[in-house]
């Protein structure tokens, strides 16, 4: 009886001491030394694991990094100084910097809007957005509860009078409340001195007019003052491409809706 248990265990805890010797070769043989290179770009970058270069977190930037398969200037949370110190870690150039910070396409405050009923639902823009776009007149516009705000880890961005407003200073482009926004309001722009339009309204200019007083009409009057065709009309929305605009202030002016905002929110440099 003894020995019919007795046997199976032994023969069991050989199959364990043998696995177990057998791992423990394997792994001397094919054991890689830790890539110290690696190391020092991944204690070098911002450890936010935010995504805004491209790769799954810190660590997959800096794998690829080590693996040349990235450069050096993709951390915008890091600003120039970490990417300096990448570069420097690489042996390479950082290359062209430019900051970038989040902006609101939406200038519809509660003094030019109006709500088209009454929500008393879950306070979040996502919970709103999903009861016919949310309780603001314009579909298409910021809600104003916050989810952006909540989900930055910077103190960059603050709901002013119904509409959320990034501080171009602190944001340190992370991407965080672009994921946030269930209406895709916000974008990444350079933080230079250049013209965009505060809307996102796809709709005709006579129903716009009713739903906002600063909503974009596609009136085609900003194209045609712009000398550097920067911008467009798609969608019933004109778009501004921050690459051509030279912030000539044309635009603006010439807005009849004061949808075209200038936006300067190159404070700091990194």
């Amino acid at each position: 009886m003894i020995e019919s248990i007795v046997a199976p265990l032994l023969i069991v805890s050989g199959l364990g001491l043998f696995a177990g010797i057998g791992l423990s070769i394997a792994t001397i043989i094919f054991d890689k030394p830790a890539d110290k290179r690696e190391e020092a770009l991944r204690e070098t970058l911002p450890g936010i694991n935010c995504g805004a270069c491209g790769f799954t977190g810190c660590e997959g930037y800096a794998k690829a990094m080590a693996a040349e398969e990235a450069g050096a200037n993709l951390c915008t949370p890091g600003g120039i100084e970490v990417q300096t110190h990448l570069s420097e870690i690489l042996g390479t150039d950082v290359g062209d910097y430019q900051r970038t910070a989040a902006f609101v396409h939406c200038n519809g405050s509660c003094n030019h809007t109006k709500e088209k009923m009454s929500y008393t639902g879950a306070e979040t823009c996502y919970g709103a957005s999903q009861l016919f776009g949310g309780p603001g007149s314009c579909q298409f516009g910021c809600m104003g509860y916050g989810d952006c705000e909540v989900v930055c880890a910077y103190d960059a961005i603050h709901v002013e009078d119904g509409v959320a407003v990034v501080d171009g200073d602190k944001c340190v482009g992370c991407l965080e409340c672009i994921d946030a926004c269930p209406k895709q309001l916000i974008q990444m722009l350079p933080a230079a001195e250049i013209a965009a339009v505060a809307c996102s309204n796809h709709e005709r200019g006579g129903a716009v007019r009713k739903l906002c007083e600063v909503g974009c009409i596609a009136c085609s009057k900003c194209v045609r003052s712009c000398s550097s065709q920067a911008i467009t009309i798609e969608d019933s929305l004109a778009v501004i491409d921050p690459a051509l605009c030279t912030n000539c202030g044309s635009c603006i002016e010439i807005c009849p809706q004061n949808c075209i905002v200038e936006v300067n929110m190159c404070v700091k440099s990194g």
